[in-house]
């Protein structure tokens, strides 16, 4: 059955129409992203450069600028007695992907002490550390202090070995956290990654100069190491 050229003519009408008038793509949604979480380089200075931030040269306002404002900040306290002056945001997208992020800031251990002890109240956190919420009043103050690790949470769950092999490659080292769980590391980058079966995965960003490797942990691959498991799904 042939097709009549008015109804030939007719299609092409529309479908110029249809270029002609629509509107412009956004620049914003058709340009390559830089700020997907393996996209990861060290600097000359070694800072590291990643979510379009530069670990150990952006501060706090940096962040707000790239992820919007934050949920909040803390203290916490780990349980041998070592603080981190945190601050944290809720859902941060990345193009199709979304995430938790927590940044860490920099603060002498006398600073982080003060923070703590001004905190309005004492809270039990997940891990088992103590958290010490700060003032809206005392996050503004914060703003122009540097970021000196970045914690990913993906919101896809239990993402697999292989995703993570595909995007960032063999680690250096590996360890055994538990029956369900991994941590690789990737000194060079700063990174480590904690792979986890049956909870969120979180990979965590640091300079390269501050990353230390756990004693504990193997050389890759795993097969070198008598009696782990060798499972890289």
């Amino acid at each position: 059955m042939k097709i009549p050229l008015i109804l030939v003519a007719l299609i092409a009408l529309v479908l110029g129409a249809f270029w002609l008038f629509s509107p412009p793509p956004d620049p914003e949604m058709i340009k390559p992203r830089t700020d997907l979480p393996w996209q990861v380089q060290v600097n000359a200075d070694g800072s590291v450069h990643v979510f379009d931030l530069d670990i150990g040269r952006s501060t706090l306002r940096d962040a707000i600028a790239k992820f919007g404002e934050p949920e909040g900040a803390a203290v916490f306290q780990h349980k041998d007695d070592r603080l981190d002056l945190e601050a944290y945001f809720g859902k941060v997208h990345f193009g199709p992907l979304v995430a938790r992020v927590v940044t860490k800031l920099e603060a002498s251990p006398e600073e982080k002490r003060q923070l703590a002890e001004s905190a309005k109240k004492r809270e039990s956190s997940p891990t088992g550390d103590w958290k010490f919420p700060l003032h809206t009043e005392t996050i503004a103050q914060l703003l122009d202090r540097r970021l000196i690790a970045i914690s990913y949470v993906p919101g896809t769950r239990s993402l697999d070995r292989k995703f993570f092999l595909a995007r960032f490659g063999q680690p250096a080292a590996w360890l055994t956290e538990n029956e369900q769980a991994q941590s690789w590391f990737y000194p060079g980058k700063g990174l480590s990654i904690l792979i986890d079966d049956k909870g969120p995965e979180v990979l965590e960003y640091m300079r390269p100069g501050d990353f230390q490797l756990p004693a504990q942990a193997r050389p890759w691959p795993p097969e070198q190491a008598p009696g782990q498991s060798t499972d890289q799904r």
